[in-house]
């Protein structure tokens, strides 16, 4: 098959079938509907919580930042410094500012301002944290301990659809998306302002990885059900979308990085 040979419809119907039916035209555009009454995220005021150290703000100037983003597939075993684990999810959906809504307003672009994303970790080694499910907080800047659990190597493995470098990582970070915050509002369409939310926090949360000197790999390679049963969703109202497997690199990164490098000619 040539790219001239290739059509949606015909070769990957599911995705041509998802792109009309949530596509626009004057007989089915509307303003949209009335904002859902907004609620906190998935907390639970049972869990353990741990609240975020205080941490710098990457001073790394932007463009060094994007250059320095790179996929990260092998990692040294050392735990992750919890304060640089806080500055990268307050980077990456933190909350910025309040503005007198309940869901405040924080880094990435939001569809009506609804956030409906929500961040799980899967944490193998970050300093001050036993290994488990944890589950982000923005509003207070804070970690719910959702289940104490090691996770064997060859089930995140095979969780991540082969991807072993995923087993090395400090930590994984899981963005899933609750539906109806922003369904209830947009309809079918809400599911792509919610992919597209999740691309912005995803690389938000790249950058700061990239300015603390960190390494990630961005991985849409997942067993959806199965991720979603481990991080304690109910696939029916929310569903996980995107992950980052974060740590610190190993010498091969640095590698990359002079080819970068190398390749624009500044060294």
């Amino acid at each position: 098959m040539t790219m001239r040979d290739f059509t949606f419809a015909d070769d990957v119907p599911a995705a041509w079938t998802y792109h009309r039916s949530t596509a626009r035209w004057l007989f089915n555009a509307s303003a949209g509907g009335e904002s859902p009454p907004v609620k906190p995220g998935r907390e639970n005021g049972d869990l353990p919580f741990t609240a975020l150290p205080a941490g710098e703000l990457p001073t790394l100037p932007l463009a060094e930042a994007l250059r320095a983003r790179v996929s990260c597939r092998t990692f040294r075993p050392d735990a992750l410094p919890l304060a640089d684990l806080a500055t990268v999810l307050r980077c990456g959906y933190g909350v910025e500012h309040r503005s007198g809504t309940v869901m405040q307003d924080r880094p990435p672009p939001s569809g009506g301002g609804l956030y409906p994303l929500e961040i799980s970790l899967l944490v193998r080694a970050v300093e001050g944290l036993e290994p488990g499910l944890y589950h982000y907080v923005p509003a207070v800047d804070g970690l719910e301990h959702v289940q104490q659990i090691a996770l064997p190597r060859a089930f995140t493995t095979y969780l991540f659809m082969g991807q072993p470098w995923v087993a090395d990582a400090a930590v994984v970070a899981v963005i899933s998306f609750v539906g109806a915050r922003s369904l209830t509002k947009y309809g079918d369409r809400g599911y792509r302002y919610a992919l597209l939310e999740a691309g912005h926090t995803m690389q938000n949360l790249n950058l700061a990885v990239a300015a603390l000197g960190l390494g990630a790999v961005n991985l849409g390679g997942f067993y959806d059900d199965e991720l979603a049963v481990l991080c304690g969703i109910d696939i029916e109202h929310e569903v996980p979308l995107y992950a980052s497997a974060i740590g610190h690199p190993d010498a091969q990164r640095s590698d990359r990085m002079a080819m970068r490098a190398l390749d624009r000619g500044t060294v």
